[in-house]
């Protein structure tokens, strides 16, 4: 996962790990392997769009015996519902709701991340001496009133070494049966069990007593271990069970548990399962509300990309690799160059276990609670400053390691000593302004910002306004006006129907140097919005027959419709967007799993599609197909072809025999259907896949689904709104009339229709000045 921070350059970064499911943005089940993942029965999310309950949300929910378990209180329209129907039928029925439900998703099962006892008499505490606590510790040893919570398996709140540092609940008073506090808990003295749902997180596996002994056990007072905060507060957010498992509805439980009690740092060692849009909402705004830094554990696979929710782009999210004595990357540590951000010691480290016990344990989960005590310590020192600043400050302070190069985003490990020193507070710029997601044409886009230079001095003539037409085009900078009360004005000119416009304000303090919002913006993290409203003309997820035809001369391997039976042989393990079925090629395991198109080809045809209801429309559709295996591997072709019944059947996009799209996985192609076909009312499509030739030795799979036709509808907006006097062209003329009128509501000068003429207007003016397009 990236962090858009200011001190050096993370892109965005996509989710590809083969390893990792991917998010699709596109289906209402945003995890196109969503059934893969281990997950619990007769339970799954949905978000709703209408935040009001409604007789609409029951009658849906009646079609598959749901009732609502629970309800978020941190986003808004999402509960998790009950089912008397298995979760395939659930997300089937319920991914059809497109205009009612955002998405619907399962609720995926997780464990603590394979923390292995080893030698116990091996080794000290070295991780200390690796992240430079000690020369931290000469400034700032914690803060006894800081609150850091586990997520994990509970604490055992009563052992010596950390009791000292046990979060007490001061406004409830214990055993009485009541929520004194009002927080919606009951007796949640020292955290709460989002697992059997009570107030008593007492940790009956060790794992959770582990990690919080790294992040705060009782520092110089002779006794067992001292932790990155020799002060602090430790509160308990169990979710987990003493066997190291649970579901993530418990732990959304716990992140809004933490947020609404205004707990700022989380310690996560635990992951698995597929991408939850579920959870990323609720940790994001857990970030953006509340300023909450939820630290993960990258994944103990060994493999490239790390696991959910480490990998989730949250940009409240630090994900933690794990290192070993040698600063060597842990064989078992999870690593990826933009999806993990940094490493910190995780092999053999010593900490505290229930029972006034200490024990040796290794796994990403113990270099977790390293960063997790870091940020802490930071977050304690710089008070009120946003999540953002204190995730720059831990991020753009690692200590270069070769063994992370390459590795993790900043190629290094965690450096509290160097952190510490940068606490100086720069510059914060803060929106005043509405950041829109679609404008019509035309309209210019007023952007106010405040600025608080806090311990540094900003520069003057240093604040400016950047924005241009798409990701790829020049930015257009210009300067941003003070009206002398902390404020600075811009205006963005009206955009063309289709374009993708994005913005981004800079200023400069005279020790801080540039400060961006949002962060990271000049590389690739600006605001964006888009010119007009998607519409959709025609969607298929491969849900039903419909009027598609099956032909072919292959004597094996036809296409056929349903839920992928995957054989290992390169056929998909899941549908594209996550709605159950799709269309494949034998998707039987009758024969023993030998599944393929063999000795011939298998065309699918779908029927008319119709285009006369939108203008310039996008194709877009998900193809999987995989040659590379079998007596003859990279010999065959997968076809896609479109006619208008007027035209023969035309070429639209051939895979294969070899390249970068026949070792399997879905892909989205989308093309301008006008590119290829400008002016038609009807399309067909047809896919063939193939296994021909003189060698029909090579497993041929392919599959389809998602097929979808939109376009971006523009409302027609006046194209110049700033011509008050509607004479073709903006000038003294217009300026006249908005000062004659100023400070009146609506009418004559009120360009940007907010019933009152005022600066937004004179600013509006200003940017549209000259000739009328």
């Amino acid at each position: 996962m990236t962090h858009r921070i200011t001190t050096f350059a993370l892109a965005c970064a996509a989710i590809c790990s083969g390893a990792i499911a991917q998010p699709n943005v596109n289906a209402l089940v945003p995890d196109k392997n969503a059934l893969a993942h281990d997950h619990v029965p007769n339970r799954v999310f949905v978000r709703f769009i209408n935040t009001e309950r409604s007789p609409m949300q029951q009658s849906i929910l009646d079609e598959v015996g749901g009732t609502i378990r629970s309800e978020s209180r941190l986003v808004p329209g999402l509960v998790t519902v009950d089912t008397e129907v298995p979760v395939e039928r659930a997300l089937k029925i319920l991914s059809t709701k497109r205009g009612t439900i955002q998405y619907v998703e399962p609720v995926y099962i997780v464990k603590a991340l394979d923390t292995i006892p080893n030698d116990p008499m091996y080794g000290d505490l070295y991780g200390m001496d690796q992240i430079l606590a000690p020369q931290a510790w000469d400034e700032h040893v914690g803060d006894q009133e800081f609150v850091i919570a586990v997520i994990d398996t509970g604490i055992d709140y009563t052992h010596p070494d950390l009791a000292a540092n046990i979060w007490t609940n001061p406004g409830e008073i214990p055993n009485n049966g009541l929520d004194d506090d009002g927080n919606g808990y009951v007796d949640d003295v020292h955290g709460y069990d989002f697992y059997d749902y009570n107030s008593d997180p007492m940790d009956g596996n060790g794992h959770g007593t582990h990690c919080g002994g790294t992040i705060g056990g009782v520092g110089n007072n002779g006794v067992g271990v001292a932790g990155v905060n020799w002060r602090c507060r430790l509160v308990a957010a169990q979710f987990l069970s003493a066997g190291g498992s649970g579901s993530i509805d418990g732990a959304i439980d716990a992140v809004e548990y933490c947020a609404i009690n205004g707990f700022q740092v989380s310690n996560n060692s635990w992951g698995g399962g597929g991408f939850s849009q579920a959870l990323f909402d609720v940790i994001q705004t857990a970030g953006d509300d509340f300023g909450h830094i939820f630290v993960a554990a990258a994944g103990n696979a060994g493999s490239y990309g790390a696991s959910y929710p480490g990998a989730l782009t949250c940009d409240n999210i630090i994900c933690v690799a794990a290192t070993d004595i040698n600063e060597n990357l842990a064989s078992f540590s999870q690593y990826h160059p933009t999806e993990v951000d940094l490493g910190a010691p995780g092999v053999d480290v010593l900490s505290s276990t229930p029972g006034n016990n200490y024990e040796y344990y290794s796994g990403t989960s113990m270099a977790t609670p390293h960063v997790a005590g870091g940020v802490g310590l930071i977050y304690s020192v710089v008070g009120g400053t946003s999540y953002a600043e204190v995730i720059d400050i831990i991020l753009s302070t690692t200590r270069p390691l070769s063994s992370l190069s390459g590795n993790c985003a900043t190629g290094g490990v965690l450096n509290i000593s160097e952190a510490l020193d940068n606490t100086f507070l720069g510059p914060q710029i803060t929106m005043l302004s509405d950041i829109p997601s679609e404008m019509d044409p035309n309209m210019p886009l007023q952007v106010s910002v405040s600025i608080n230079p806090r311990e540094d001095i900003l520069v003057n003539g240093s604040v400016y306004l950047h924005y241009r037409t798409a990701s790829f085009g020049n930015w257009v900078v210009q300067e941003m006006n003070t009206d002398g009360f902390n404020q600075w004005n811009g205006a963005i000119p009206g955009m063309d129907c289709n374009d993708a416009p994005e913005f981004y304000i800079s200023c400069e303090g005279e020790v801080s140097g540039a400060v961006e919002l949002p962060s990271g913006a000049s590389d690739g993290n600006a605001y964006k919005w888009m010119i007009g409203s998607q519409i959709i003309s025609y969607d298929d997820n491969g849900e039903s027959n419909g009027d598609w035809i099956v032909t072919g001369s292959a004597v094996d391997g036809q296409w056929n419709r349903g839920v992928p039976i995957n054989c290992d042989r390169g056929d998909p393990n899941s549908d594209y967007d996550g709605s159950g079925s799709c269309w494949l090629t034998d998707n039987s395991s009758s024969d023993g799993c030998n599944s393929d198109v063999d000795e011939g080809s298998t065309t699918l045809t779908s029927g008319i599609i119709d285009l006369t209801s939108i203008n310039d429309p996008i194709l877009s559709y998900a193809r999987w197909f995989h040659n590379s295996s079998g007596g003859s591997p990279n010999t065959d072709t997968f076809v896609v072809e479109w006619s208008s019944q007027t035209t023969p059947w035309t070429l639209l996009e051939s895979v294969g025999p070899s390249g970068a799209d026949v070792n399997g996985g879905w892909v989205q192609a989308t093309f301008n259907i006008n590119d290829f076909a400008p002016g038609i009312n009807q399309i067909q499509l047809r896919f063939t896949a193939s296994d021909e030739g003189a060698d029909t030795q090579s497993v041929v799979e392919a599959g389809v689904d998602a097929i979808v036709v939109s376009a971006t509808e523009c409302d027609d907006a006046a194209p110049c709104p700033a011509d008050t006097n509607d004479d073709g062209v903006v000038n003294i003329g217009d300026l006249l009339l908005i000062i004659d009128n100023w400070g009146q509501s609506g009418g004559t000068g009120d360009v940007n229709d907010d019933n009152i003429v005022n600066v937004s207007d004179l600013l509006m003016m200003i940017a549209s000045w000259g000739n009328c397009p």
